[in-house]
């Protein structure tokens, strides 16, 4: 099959983005368009941005009425931003016997040859710009021929006819009482009026509910609930030993985002992010969604405070010199509520009365419980181990 990628945020998906699916479909006979609605990070998310459940529901209500359209939730799954690179790996692994073109507008095709790994973005699909008129056309056709030179594929130019129209635009109607309901198809306006969608409410869900439905989608139930209950451990510690309660929340809640990720996703994150596993990482594949999740969590969905970052990195392994968060998180996985291994009364109390203690005994039980079962120990474990052991007290011990 030829199938068409067409990506936006579908904010709402209106007439235009409809006639410049079909229009892609007639000028390369493709068989059907997919629309991948974007996820968006929660530190961009507009105070008028519909939800990311809306946005796909309105989607999938157009592909119901129009069988050359289907939608897929992939990116909004990972949550956050998403690399095109990514997006096109995924399909075509899925798909490896179809031919992909991505579909982009104008001002976007410009600009493929910068995007994150463009030259295998073009060996994976027919790059298409989408011209709007003659003169857009006549413009577009030397960046068609750079982008096909450069990449080593295929750039074509598709002279498309279709309503100009603004999702801002239709947002902003909305919100101010003017006509929007001509420029989107009957079942959207249907289902902004049963959601009162872009109405002007300006409240917005935060980062961490956002982080929330992120894991919602991506964890088993059984992790999703770990993940809950390590964010109040770690906020309940925070409280006691004098740590901020917010980001020990945070970190805590986003500490195993990658851990139900299938080896296949956590190596195409290595991959996309230049990640290399050390030596006991690479025969430990239960240690790379700690290794990963921070590159995941700055480069996807914008998390850029480097003690959050940290405090995830190392909430499996440990390291010699952690900070007072970093400690709180390691702890907190072990304390957390639903946690049942022999040793977490002992943990329990010690995390209480004694980081130092608390830190002790659980590294010397993570180190103890590794070697009954011939598994190698971390260096930076051992380091952690080495180092409180040697200090007999650390600098943030109550």
């Amino acid at each position: 099959m030829k199938i068409g990628l067409f990506g936006g945020t579908f904010d709402p998906p209106h007439i235009g983005h409809v006639a410049l699916s079909e229009g892609c479909a007639a000028a390369l006979g493709l068989d059907r368009v997919l629309w991948m609605p974007t996820a968006v990070p929660p530190h961009k998310i507009k105070s008028d941005m519909a939800d990311a459940a809306h946005r796909l529901a309105m989607c999938e209500a157009i592909a119901a009425s129009h069988p050359l359209i289907t939608v897929s939730d992939w990116e909004i799954r990972q949550g956050g931003a998403s690399f095109t690179v990514d997006t096109l790996t995924h399909l075509t692994a899925e798909h490896p016997h179809d031919e992909w073109y991505l579909l982009t507008g104008a001002d976007m095709f410009r600009t493929l040859g910068t995007w994150r790994r463009f030259p295998d973005i073009a060996k994976m699909a027919v790059l298409c710009g989408i011209a709007r008129d003659d003169s857009s056309s006549d413009d577009l056709m030397p960046v068609a021929a750079s982008l096909a030179s450069a990449g080593g594929g295929h750039a074509v130019v598709l002279p498309v006819e279709a309503p100009t129209v603004s999702s801002t635009a239709i947002r902003d109607a909305i919100a101010g009482g003017g006509e929007w309901r001509s420029l989107v198809p009957p079942e959207v306006a249907a289902y902004i009026d049963k959601h009162h969608l872009y109405t002007g409410d300006t409240s917005v869900p935060s980062a961490d509910e956002q982080y929330t439905e992120i894991l919602r989608r991506r964890l088993s139930p059984y992790r999703f609930e770990h993940s809950l209950a390590v964010a109040e451990e770690a906020k309940r510690l925070a409280l006691l030993w004098g740590a901020d309660p917010q980001k020990a929340y945070t970190a805590g809640l986003l500490h195993d985002i990658l851990k139900d990720a299938s080896r296949e996703e956590q190596q195409q994150i290595a991959r996309t992010f230049d990640v290399t596993f050390d030596a006991v990482e690479q025969g430990a594949p239960k240690l790379w969604h700690a290794r990963l999740a921070p590159v995941f969590l700055e480069n996807i969905l914008g998390v850029t405070d480097p003690e959050i970052l940290g405090a995830v990195r190392y909430h499996t392994t440990a390291k010699a010199g952690m900070s007072l968060l970093e400690t709180l998180i390691f702890l907190a996985d072990f304390t957390a509520a639903g946690r049942s291994y022999p040793d977490v009364d002992v943990m329990r109390r010690l995390v209480d009365t004694s980081l130092d203690e608390a830190l002790r005994y659980s590294l010397t039980y993570t180190v103890n419980d590794l070697t009954a079962k011939g598994a190698d120990v971390h260096p930076d474990t051992a380091a952690a181990l080495a180092e409180v052991n040697r200090k007999g007290d650390l600098p943030h011990g109550k």
